[in-house]
């Protein structure tokens, strides 16, 4: 039977590369593998010195971010009770201010819808609870608003026109003639018409 060598070609007697490494002793093995392994140590020593201080230095500036933060809470406290305060009186203000009869609005659009030859000699509007006030009404009891007017006209046709008019405001509802008599005096008239308007008053139709 014939001999099979298994060796690679590069490890056969005779190839260059068997002689390599022959030379060497096994305490210089030893040798380079321990300078080796000193030098892997000191490599991780100082990666890990490194990384320590990064850390160390990242949690100073977040301590010193979180001192800042903490100043600068405490200053923005009084801004914040401030804001709170001021939203709290406005909510208390709000309900007020919605249920506040506008007056002179009222007063505005009734000078602007009289006819010429008018005069009012007495005015009456009289708003009901305004809504949010917390007042009740007593039991059987109803609110009280309504809208009354006495004046003088040249004529029954200027009376006529004086309850069309108001019938074209909003906030006025069932306008009726109460009274009509001739004889009356006025600003500018020497004889006319006296006569007295009554309606029911809902200031609410006429808010700006």
């Amino acid at each position: 039977m014939e001999a099979v060598n298994l060796l690679p070609a590069y490890a056969r007697p005779g190839h260059p590369w068997a002689a390599i490494g022959k030379d060497l002793s096994s305490r210089r093995v030893l040798t380079a593998a321990g300078a080796v392994a000193c030098v892997a140590v000191l490599g991780l020593g100082l990666g890990y010195i490194h990384e320590r201080s990064v850390v160390n230095d990242r949690r100073a500036t977040l301590a010193d971010v979180q001192v800042q933060a903490a100043a600068a809470d405490a200053k923005a406290a009084p801004l914040r009770d401030a804001q709170a305060a001021a939203a709290a009186r406005l909510a208390a203000v709000q309900p007020v201010s919605s249920g506040r009869v506008k007056w002179e609005s009222l007063l505005a659009d009734l000078s602007r819808v009289l006819p010429s030859q008018v005069y009012l000699q007495s005015l009456n509007m009289t708003s009901p609870t305004p809504a949010g006030s917390g007042a009740l009404p007593a039991a059987g009891a109803t609110a009280a608003s309504g809208f009354t007017a006495a004046g003088a006209a040249s004529s029954h046709v200027r009376v006529a026109l004086v309850l069309d008019r108001l019938a074209l405001l909003p906030w006025l509802s069932d306008v009726t003639l109460g009274s009509s008599t001739g004889g009356s005096s006025g600003p500018g008239l020497s004889a006319g018409d006296a006569f007295s308007v009554t309606a029911g008053f809902g200031p609410s139709g006429g808010a700006r």
